[in-house]
């Protein structure tokens, strides 16, 4: 469609160079490998390497093309600053950019001098404790600031289309002391840490409340999240809604606001919510569910009010049994496991999991034979 593409920042759809956003269709690219991170610092010199490089750091190749800037230069202006001039450089011509902050997310970089800020104005509802994870939110917020300024300054803001979202609900289990074992072999050598228990303690880096749980978990504080659009003239400001959209909506969302005809070859998974966003018509979704088969791994489906967890194994010390149902219209902390008192919607929700299962071709994780625990000796 004549646009051109950039990328800059995390990239989790391949980490090998064949998969990286330059063989997916992006003109210009910004971003290292492994994620997250960036994995040397928050902070410049960030260690990135060119790829074909034999130098280690930290015991890692860390590839990609992020280059160093002046000491101490703080990655997420940086970001900020490469997609300023990406869109300056193409103000005159159709642009797509594709902007995925390092921060919010471990090993939780910060500026030193917003965190002391952060640190004086802490929730009174102590909900809220964590001026690390303030100081980060901050400093995202005000990148997103300079670029809705650079839209203006350029009188391009009301034709361009700009979505906030987030890849999943905040952390809430990072760092903390039940999380110590996994801190404690670098804690003297780590500056991050150190740094962040000079701010944060043994604070979690957020809490979703009233959601329960966070990041990694298919209850409402992991899975649900912010999606604001502002499109000028289409979008109407301050609407909201609250029909149930994902990330997989996204790309049918954008053609069908732009008008592009979508590949006819291409397989779209999701489905387009520009009526809403329009302000003219609905949705037809009769449910949507996240497949998520890592950590406490897991199928979720909500459909109307209600939502049904099904758990791949048992983890007795998280949770009480594989299957939970929860209606979120009376009970959105998703405090009361309905299941026992309502056999037949477990029945109906569950051949609905059993379906998208079989339509998806998807494969439940199977134990692997082959697995050691770290630090466990072979018998």
């Amino acid at each position: 469609a004549g646009y051109r593409t950039g990328h800059f920042g995390k990239w989790h759809l391949g980490l090998t160079q064949p998969h990286w956003p330059e063989q997916q269709g992006f003109d210009v690219a910004f971003h290292c490998h492994p994620d997250p991170g960036p994995p040397n610092s928050y902070f410049s010199p960030y260690g990135v390497v060119p790829p074909g490089t034999q130098r280690q750091v930290n015991e890692k190749r860390i590839l990609g093309t992020i280059t160093d800037g002046p000491d101490g230069e703080y990655i997420t202006d940086r970001l900020t600053e490469e997609a300023l001039k990406f869109i300056d450089s193409n103000k005159d011509r159709p642009f797509f950019l594709n902007l995925w902050h390092y921060g919010v997310h471990g090993p939780w970089g910060h500026k030193e001098s917003i965190t002391e800020e952060m640190a004086k104005r802490i929730d009174p509802s102590g909900r809220q404790k964590n001026p690390v994870m303030a100081s980060m939110l901050k400093s995202i917020d005000d990148s997103l600031g300079r670029i809705l300024d650079q839209l203006e300054s350029l009188g391009i803001a009301d034709d361009t289309i700009l979505i906030f979202t987030s890849d999943n609900g905040g952390n809430t289990h990072s760092l903390t002391k039940e999380d110590e074992a996994k801190t404690k072999r670098n804690r003297d050598t780590n500056p991050t840490l150190a740094s962040y228990r000079k701010w944060a303690g043994f604070e979690p880096p957020t809490n979703n409340a009233p959601l329960r749980d966070g990041k990694g978990r298919l209850y409402e504080g992991g899975t649900r999240v912010p999606l604001i659009v502002r499109w000028p003239g289409v979008v109407a400001a301050n609407s909201t809604s609250d029909a149930i959209v994902g990330c997989i909506d996204v790309y049918p969302t954008v053609i069908d606001l732009l008008k592009l005809p979508a590949n006819p070859e291409q397989k779209i998974d999701g489905i387009s919510y520009a009526p809403i966003l329009r302000g003219d018509g609905t949705i037809a979704r009769d449910a949507y569910f996240i497949w998520f088969p890592h950590l406490v791994a897991g199928v979720s489906v909500r459909q109307g009010d209600w939502k049904l967890i099904r758990r791949f194994e048992e983890r007795p010390q998280d949770y009480s049994g594989l299957i939970e149902l929860f209606n979120l219209k009376e009970d959105l902390g998703e405090t009361t496991n309905l299941a026992a008192q309502h056999p037949e919607k477990v029945r109906e929700l569950n051949e609905l999991i059993d379906r998208f299962v079989k339509e998806t071709n998807a494969h439940y994780p199977q134990p692997n034979p082959a697995y050691q625990a770290r630090n466990s000796k072979k018998q």
